[in-house]
């Protein structure tokens, strides 16, 4: 996974936890029954070589920092376990926090939020913990994480299709005409496109590939090659699957290797291999479904002789859990093309040149196993099986390992000085 040195580093502390930290569960939903949805990396190079060229569209949006970072482990129990304590801080939010402090002691009437002894209302974020850390996901922590730029466009709302005027300017797109056409009808470059949105993007969750018009609004902008505002659309999606999980008991979990991500550059993951109490399987390390040639294959949109196997194709096996040591993510049983080109792909990014001497025998640990996919018919975790294998005995004990807030990832001058830095 991508990190940066100019993160906050991650510190034992033992500096009491600030008052708006999430302490219980904010929905009625167990985390044995959240399911998440885990992004697909795409190996781009595989799908051109198989005549789906995609890669344009993508650059045009300025993604290639985004699918990189897709590459990386999803640690599905941390998910769920923030997933289930996170609650939306919005303006409405924020004013009942000051209504209830003043109907639990009136004199508190005039006063400022840092008088009554809550943080500044900076924007609106998505509030959880992890081991007491408190975890905010912000429009502009996504944006510096995915190193893009949150600008573009954004529409949303479009509820009604019927007479929006937008219905017929997507179908002239996708459908090249204004009635709207069937899935069978879209063109192989525009079924990889809303295969690619409903599993990186704009996340489904369960169910069909049927997209809603704000979903095909935004799939528009990506096929004209007009500069959409990503981050802002992932975290409208996030939000709105959060509210979902709290009123209607949805049980997807939108976006596993974007909060593994968060949490890792938050310096969790840091923390939890200095407490040296967890294993991957504790804390559900999977990696997520390669698209590429062979997905074309499977949806029938190559014939099954024209797929080849690439040297250069991504392999799962590649994927390599925070909770271990640096290490090169190939070993002795790779092919000696795809070594030679990691050594010099190594050796450009950092200046430090690995051995082939030094190359494991074999991938330490073994590969991380393959998320289902959104779509596979899988028997329901009991409360027993999860408890067993989750991370929560060992958060318990870990607590007294706390590592320092994460109050300046959200902070708006940090994140602008942080982004200056990786331009």
């Amino acid at each position: 996974m991508a990190s940066s040195s100019s993160m906050q580093e991650a510190v034992p502390s033992t500096q009491e936890a600030p008052g708006y930290e999430i302490r219980g569960r904010t929905m009625s939903l167990e985390e044995c029954e959240l399911n998440v949805q885990v992004e697909s990396p795409v190996d781009f190079i595989s799908l051109a070589h198989h005549g789906c060229d995609l890669r344009d569209i993508y650059h045009a949006q300025d993604l290639d920092d985004y699918f990189g970072m897709l590459n990386g482990p999803t640690y599905m129990n941390l998910v769920r376990h923030f997933w289930v304590r996170a609650q939306v801080s919005d303006r409405k939010a924020a004013q009942l926090e000051v209504d209830e402090k003043i109907l639990i002691d009136p004199s508190l009437q005039g006063k400022t939020r840092e008088e009554m002894g809550l943080e500044p209302f900076r924007c609106t974020e998505i509030r959880s913990s992890i081991m007491e850390i408190p975890v905010f996901i912000s429009e502009a922590i996504i944006s510096w994480v995915t190193r893009r730029v949150s600008e573009g466009k954004f529409v949303s709302g479009l509820d009604n299709s019927k007479t929006s005027p937008w219905d017929d300017i997507v179908n002239k797109t996708m459908f090249n005409c204004t009635r709207k056409g069937k899935y069978s009808e879209l063109s192989m470059r525009n079924k990889m496109l809303l295969k690619i949105q409903n599993e990186t993007l704009l996340p489904k969750g369960g169910g069909g590939d049927q997209p809603s018009l704000d979903h095909r609004v935004f799939l528009h902008f990506f096929m004209i090659k007009e500069k959409s505002n990503v981050p802002k659309y992932i975290f409208r999606h996030m939000i709105k699957t959060l509210r979902e999980s709290q009123t209607i008991k949805r049980s997807w979990i939108p976006y596993g290797g974007l909060i593994s991500e968060i949490l890792h550059q938050g310096g969790i993951m840091n923390t939890l291999k200095e407490v040296n109490i967890f294993t991957d399987a504790q804390l559900g390390t999977v990696t997520g479904k390669i698209i590429n040639g062979s997905t074309l294959k499977h949806m029938k949109l190559i014939k099954k002789e024209d797929y080849a196997v690439l040297s250069t194709d991504l392999k799962e096996s590649t994927v390599v859990s925070n909770l271990m040591e640096d290490f090169p993510p190939i070993c002795k049983q790779d092919l000696v093309d795809v070594r030679v080109l990691y050594i010099m792909d190594h050796y450009e990014r950092t200046g430090q040149t690995i051995k082939l001497s030094d190359i494991p025998e074999n991938m330490y640990g073994g590969s991380l196993p393959i998320a289902k996919s959104r779509k596979s018919k899988k028997r329901a975790m009991t409360e027993a099986e999860y408890v067993e294998d989750a991370p929560e005995p060992a958060l318990k004990k870990a607590k007294k390992y706390k590592v320092a807030s994460q109050e300046k990832l959200a902070d708006p001058e940090v994140l602008s000085i942080q982004q200056e830095a990786q331009s």
